[in-house]
C-alpha cells in the first residue's frame, strides 16, 4: 500500500508541475493579449474583436486548471478555526467529509460539464473566430477531473514526508 501511495503522490506531483506550467503560459498569453488590446485601442481607437473571445477561453482554462492545484495545498475556502479546535480523530472525520463533498462536486463538474460541452459544441461556435464552444466548456470537466485527483492526493497520507524526515535526521 505504501508503494501505491508513493506512486500516486509522485504522479500527482508531476501532474501538478505540468498544470502549473500550463496555467502560467495561459496567464501570460492572457496578459499579452490584454496588453495588445489596450495598445491597439490607444493607437487605432478600436480594439480587435477576437481579443475578448480568446481572453475568455484562456481565462477559463487557467482558472479550472489552477483550481485543482490550489485544492491540493488547501488554498480553497475552509473552516480552519473549527478544524483546529477539535482533536485528531475528529479532524480525520472532517477531512474525509470534506473530501467526499469535494468528490460530489467533482462528479457534477465532470459529468454535467462534459454533457454541456458536447451539447453546446454541436450547435454553437464563437461569434468572431468561429471556434466550437466545445473547447470553452471542456475546461469544466477537465478542471473537475484535476480537482478530484488533487483533492484525493491532499486527503491521502504521503509516506514520503516521513521518509524525508528520517533521511535527513542523521545529517
Amino acid at each position: 500500500m505504501k508503494k501505491l501511495l508513493i506512486g500516486y503522490q509522485t504522479a500527482v506531483d508531476g501532474l501538478e508541475k505540468a498544470c502549473m506550467a500550463v496555467a502560467i503560459v495561459l496567464t501570460g498569453l492572457l496578459f499579452l493579449i490584454s496588453a495588445y488590446e489596450i495598445i491597439a485601442n490607444q493607437l487605432v481607437g478600436n480594439s480587435p474583436v477576437w481579443v475578448e473571445e480568446v481572453s475568455n477561453l484562456l481565462f477559463a482554462w487557467a482558472i479550472f486548471i489552477g483550481a485543482g492545484v490550489i485544492a491540493r495545498h488547501g488554498g480553497h475556502i475552509g473552516v480552519e478555526l473549527l478544524y483546529e479546535m477539535v482533536g485528531p480523530s475528529l479532524q480525520a472525520v472532517l477531512k474525509a467529509g470534506y473530501t467526499l463533498l469535494t468528490l460530489v462536486v467533482v462528479f457534477v463538474m465532470v459529468y454535467f460539464g462534459w454533457e454541456m460541452a458536447l451539447f453546446v459544441g454541436k450547435y454553437q461556435t464563437s461569434l468572431y473566430l468561429d471556434i466550437s464552444l466545445f473547447y470553452y466548456y471542456l475546461s469544466v470537466p477537465v478542471g473537475g477531473a484535476l480537482l478530484g485527483l488533487f483533492s484525493v492526493a491532499a486527503a491521502l497520507p504521503d509516506p514520503r514526508d516521513k521518509a524525508d524526515l528520517t533521511q535527513t535526521a542523521g545529517v
